[in-house]
């Protein structure tokens, strides 16, 4: 379920929505439905008080979503 950002065509109103599967969405200034959807910026990572490194892309060393720590999946 992504946050877009958007930009009424017809009023020019910009706001952001959590779109679900089957959402319409519509200007919360004018109902307007003629929208145009923005480049919205990224989260930056939660790290828990660290620098977060992006040196190494990808899943934690020890493989998997959480470094292999929750034993839930075959990664």
């Amino acid at each position: 379920m992504p946050i877009f950002n958007y930009r009424c065509s017809s009023c020019g109103t910009e706001f952001e929505q959590l779109v679900r599967s089957g959402t319409r969405v519509a200007c919360p200034g004018c109902q307007g439905r003629d929208l145009e959807r923005l480049m919205s910026l990224t989260a930056r990572p939660a790290s828990a008080g660290k620098p977060a490194d992006f040196s190494r892309p990808g899943p934690p060393p020890g493989g998997g979503c959480c470094g292999g720590g929750c034993h839930t999946h075959n990664h």
